[in-house]
């Protein structure tokens, strides 16, 4: 998974005050728990040595209403030039964490979209269609009415030829309103990216809509049973459809890069596992996808500079890379910081998929002689 809107932090400079948390609230107006919660955070970063000024940047955010009620996480970045990162997060972190260092501690932003991914609904019948984009924090990026324009949509009974005629009439009308349909989606794909686009409602209209998809299109194109633009159209039910067929997909995706994953390590060419070989693969720029496990070693720990990239396993090895004066941070900051700076993708993987040696492994670029195979 690549999160284009957590390059930039790549840019700024360190120290680093991060804060991921449990910002649930029964309502939008209770704040208490958070308080509570940045309470101990706020004690927990002065220990560490963060400026009171950044403290107090950090809490200011995260005492702020999300503006959603019930179970979110959140994570916020500060460094001496203020707030960088301020990101409420579809699932709550399963603990919270405050740090000061080197590098801003952004795995648990990962590990809340793990399940999930970018979608799409089309809510069609013969007329056009309800289209919507939901993007990855579950926000509705965008949404729109498609009506096709044309209204002769209903066969009647009888025969002879006027009767066919008019029969004809009807599916050359489903026909273009499906292909007015079709060229808006085309447009909502390539804007936004959507993995998945799920169909909803009419049969016919579904059908229609299928046969007039280019290639992108159709390669996303899921039929759900449920749901449409139909008066009584249980929304419990179509949202229970959604959540599976979403859950369904990234299941899907995730089985493929393991099976990817495996394959590059019997050949022992475009995958590595191990923190020293992944360390060495990040700092030559080889990294595709950083896979962390489920059960990474929360105590583990790397060096790193004030460039993303100048990491190590040790102090000397960080130096080596670049570091004037590295520090130490945990294990699973400095990789990600490392994955985002040389444009890798995160995926973090589930506690029953296979486990990776030292809780790390990575899918590579390119692979030669001098790389390192754990």
């Amino acid at each position: 998974m690549r999160l284009e809107l957590l390059r930039p932090l790549t840019e700024a400079s360190g120290p680093f005050a991060t804060f991921s948390h449990d910002a649930s609230r029964v309502d939008l107006t209770e704040r208490h728990e958070v308080e509570v919660r940045w309470e101990a955070a706020a004690r927990s970063l002065a220990a560490q040595g963060a400026p009171p000024a950044v403290v107090a940047a950090v809490g200011e955010r995260a005492l702020a209403s999300t503006g959603r009620a019930g179970s979110v996480g959140r994570v916020v970045v500060a460094n001496a030039d203020g707030v960088l990162l301020d990101l409420v997060l579809p699932q709550r972190p399963a603990r919270d964490a405050a740090s000061w260092g080197p590098a801003p501690c952004l795995l648990p932003v990962f590990r809340s979209l793990s399940s999930t991914t970018r979608y799409a609904v089309a809510r069609v019948d013969r007329a056009g269609a309800d289209l919507e984009v939901v993007g990855l924090f579950g926000e509705a990026a965008e949404e729109q009415t498609v009506e096709g324009g044309h209204d002769v949509l209903h066969k009647v009974p009888g025969g002879g030829w006027a009767q066919y005629r008019y029969r004809t009439r009807v599916e050359d009308s489903w026909q273009r309103n499906a292909a007015a349909v079709a060229h808006e989606l085309e447009s909502l794909v390539r804007r936004h990216r959507p993995q998945l686009v799920l169909l909803e409602g009419d049969e016919q209209a579904m059908a229609a809509l299928q046969q007039q998809a280019g290639a992108e299109l159709a390669g996303r194109l899921v039929r759900l049973r449920t749901g449409g633009r139909a008066e009584g159209t249980s929304a419990e039910a179509e949202q229970e459809a959604v959540t599976a067929a979403v859950v369904l997909h990234v299941r899907q995706e995730r089985q493929r890069l393991l099976e990817r994953f495996a394959a590059a390590l019997a050949k022992r060419q475009e995958g590595v596992d191990g923190r020293g070989a992944v360390v060495d693969a990040l700092r030559r720029g080889q990294v595709e996808e950083l896979l962390v496990s489920h059960d990474h070693p929360a105590d583990a720990t790397l060096w790193v500079g004030a460039k993303p990239l100048q990491i190590g396993i040790t102090r000397e090895d960080a130096v080596g890379a670049g570091a004037e004066d590295p520090g130490e941070q945990s294990a699973e900051a400095v990789l990600v910081w490392a994955a985002l700076a040389c444009d890798a993708g995160v995926s973090v993987l589930d506690p029953d998929d296979p486990r990776l040696a030292e809780g790390v492994g990575a899918l590579l670029r390119w692979s030669d002689p001098a790389t390192v195979h754990g």
